[in-house]
């Protein structure tokens, strides 16, 4: 059977379930999680995953720790199956901490895609070698600062916003799975294209986040 996934509104009413296919054709909003994992300890470090180079959607750029569709039925805190699926590492519900609803919308991989992401953080310090990464889905892990993301979000829209642009590159480390970590850089091409601004509001949410400030939101 086909997966499930519900069809709601903007505000989040459900309406009904129907096929992922016919929800990404017919532009239906739906319910997705994002989990950014976030180092302890100062400055501000974040895991990111690179999507597979055969991934419908951004193939071979980098996304949040873990993401994925909420399935039919599922509740927000249900998509912390994708830690456990996309990085193979055992996270439960209590240990995320929900940071907020923001509506996204692009038209790239599976059609005209409209979500409402449900994002969360979750402190974790393991080594990248520790993580087991599902070989069809990430390609490898990252680590790196977030100012450092920061100055690439900054430096990698053009002033129209409307086409990604060269900018400078900035150090992280990148791990592959049966490889030693090693460092690297990244340009902001190496980013999934920001959506109005949302690269920039959660990476300043995780540095007061992992600063134990408050409130958090998107």
């Amino acid at each position: 059977m086909a997966e499930q996934l519900d069809i709601v509104t903007a505000t989040g009413r459900f309406v009904r379930s129907a096929d992922r296919r016919d929800v990404h054709d017919g532009g239906h909003w739906h319910q997705v999680f994002h989990c950014l994992v976030v180092r302890s300890g100062t400055p501000t470090r974040v895991v990111l995953q690179r999507r597979h180079h055969t991934k419908a959607a951004f193939p071979g750029l980098l996304d949040l720790s873990a993401t994925g569709h909420l399935e039919a039925g599922e509740a927000p805190e249900h998509g912390v199956r994708e830690l456990n699926e996309e990085l193979g590492i055992d996270a439960k519900a209590d240990d995320l901490t929900p940071v907020g609803v923001r509506l996204l919308a692009d038209d790239d991989g599976e059609g005209r895609n409209r979500e409402r992401v449900h994002l969360f953080y979750m402190t974790d310090d393991r080594p990248l070698e520790h993580y087991a990464p599902e070989p069809t889905e990430v390609e490898s892990l990252v680590e790196v600062g977030v100012d450092e993301l920061l100055a690439l979000v900054a430096a990698g829209t053009s002033p129209d916003n409307a086409r990604p642009a060269t900018g400078g590159r900035v150090d992280a480390i990148e791990w592959r799975p049966g490889e030693r970590s090693k460092a690297t850089t990244l340009g902001s091409d190496d980013l999934i294209k920001a959506a109005d601004g949302y690269w920039t509001v959660l990476l300043v949410m995780a540095q007061r986040f992992a600063a134990g400030e408050g409130p958090l939101a998107i």
